[in-house]
């Protein structure tokens, strides 16, 4: 989760010179979507042209620029327009209000054959005419948990059929950043009590992780195009990877989630991390052009403010360094990132004025899990595992003959090459720049950054 909370910092930070007004889209053929829909056809251009060859609507000429009456900025920012929602989800007027429901094909699809599969198939009537989703040995996984943890699956599908709908509708049509992200904490916290997510999902993650290296279902055929080179792919990816690593780096991770805490699980304390750092996001962005503006002694002033981000945003912009100018794969352009983001969380936690403030904003339970050397070890391992098979999966990565490679991947990748991919491990400065990103609040100079509880 820790990885979120930096996420949204330094997104905040990279958006926050841009204009705060988004350009909001609406494509008035699609009237019919909108709840206001004689208002959006009246608007729409008198001249027809070609039909949309994906969904056989007639298209008119998009009108860009002009805002809607009720902007959604998540709905703008990840650029899905209504009718795409629409085409997902049914509305329903009832007298407590509106409803919401997958459309009938969704329904269909997961009540006669998601729910069967999940619910009713073991591991003795499985065959590979009536699975799509698992194999024999992920369901053989899946019944290896506790009993009481058997039917998880079964209740995880049931759960997405009665409550996706809204969740997914409501998200897309929140008023705001902050909005949505309490949607999504409350949505969450309902999930992990109703389904058990701090036993029973620990269990079945767990029997995920364990059968993923091995996973050959109808699914991966269908998702593949039955393209053999791609099923050869996935499973030479899924057996070199250090799946094992990353179980356990999952499994820690929710450990550290569910911990109890005074707001109930650690989840709700990190939650409310993220809401209040998206406030301050919002206050950054609102108040960027003054900031922009200002002459020096104006721009220190909002720098040192404890309810935005200006201080990070100036730590960013201080460094000078541009990405761009360094190969992404590299060891030197992460050394180069991970000071840069490390340098704009060191300035949001550890601003003199601000440390007693940080402190809600660093829940013990978080720095727990911070301080968790296990858990970034097995990061590490995942790390290492995925540099070693980048060249594997090379499309020329083929056996000729006996110890023979094909000569043209031998060309790309020199035998030298292979032997120091296969030793490498992350550099010590690189872990710790990571930690000083993840962690800021740790290593702040002076008096220290207290967690709350």
């Amino acid at each position: 989760m820790k990885f979120l909370l930096t996420a949204l910092l330094l997104c905040i930070c990279s958006v926050a010179a841009q204009d705060e007004e988004a350009d909001y889209e609406v494509e008035a053929d699609y009237a019919r979507y909108y709840e206001d829909s004689d208002a959006a056809a009246s608007d729409a251009p008198a001249e027809s042209v070609d039909d949309d060859w994906a969904t056989g609507r007639p298209m008119t000429e998009r009108r860009r620029n002009r805002p809607t009456s009720e902007p959604r900025p998540l709905r703008n920012m990840l650029g899905v327009h209504r009718w795409e929602i629409n085409d997902v989800v049914d509305s329903e007027v009832h007298e407590e209000g509106v409803k919401y429901r997958f459309d009938d094909s969704v329904i269909e699809r997961v009540r006669e054959d998601v729910i069967p599969e999940l619910c009713y198939l073991t591991s003795d009537n499985i065959t590979i005419y009536n699975s799509f989703l698992l194999d024999r040995n992920c369901m053989e996984e899946f019944e290896s948990v506790s009993p009481q943890c058997v039917g998880f699956k079964c209740d995880l599908a049931h759960y997405f059929l009665e409550h996706g709908a809204k969740i997914f509708t409501d998200f897309f049509n929140a008023t705001d950043y902050k909005a949505g992200m309490e949607l999504i904490h409350r949505e969450l916290s309902t999930a992990f009590e109703k389904l058990d997510m701090c036993t029973c999902g620990r269990e079945f993650f767990k029997a995920v992780f364990k059968c993923a290296p091995f996973y050959n279902a109808n699914a991966l055929f269908a998702a593949t195009g039955n393209y053999e080179d791609d099923i050869v792919m996935f499973g030479r990816i899924a057996r070199n990877v250090d799946v094992k690593s990353a179980g356990k780096f999952f499994d820690r991770l929710l450990a550290g989630v569910c911990e109890e805490t005074s707001t109930g699980i650690c989840l709700n304390s990190i939650f409310n991390v993220l809401e209040e750092l998206v406030e301050m996001g919002v206050n950054t962005v609102e108040d960027f052009d003054d900031y922009d503006d200002g002459d020096r002694k104006y721009q220190k002033e909002q720098e040192k403010r404890c309810d935005a981000m200006f201080g990070s945003y100036r730590a960013w912009e201080k460094d000078g360094r541009d990405l761009s100018d360094f190969d992404g794969g590299t060891e030197e352009f992460w050394e180069v990132m991970l000071n840069m983001t490390a340098k704009t969380t060191n300035a949001f936690y550890c601003e003199k004025k601000c440390k007693k403030d940080r402190g809600a904003l660093y829940p013990c339970c978080l720095r727990r899990m911070l301080e968790d050397e296990k858990m970034f070890d097995n990061v590490q391992r995942v790390v290492e595992s995925v540099y070693k098979i980048i060249p594997a999966t090379n499309y020329r990565f083929e056996w000729d003959g006996f110890y023979e490679l094909e000569y043209r991947f031998e060309r790309e990748w020199s035998a030298q090459e292979l032997e120091e991919r296969a030793s490498w491990t992350v550099p010590a400065n690189l872990r710790d720049a990571l930690m000083r990103t993840l962690h800021a609040a740790k290593y702040c100079e002076g008096k220290i950054v207290r967690c709350s509880k």
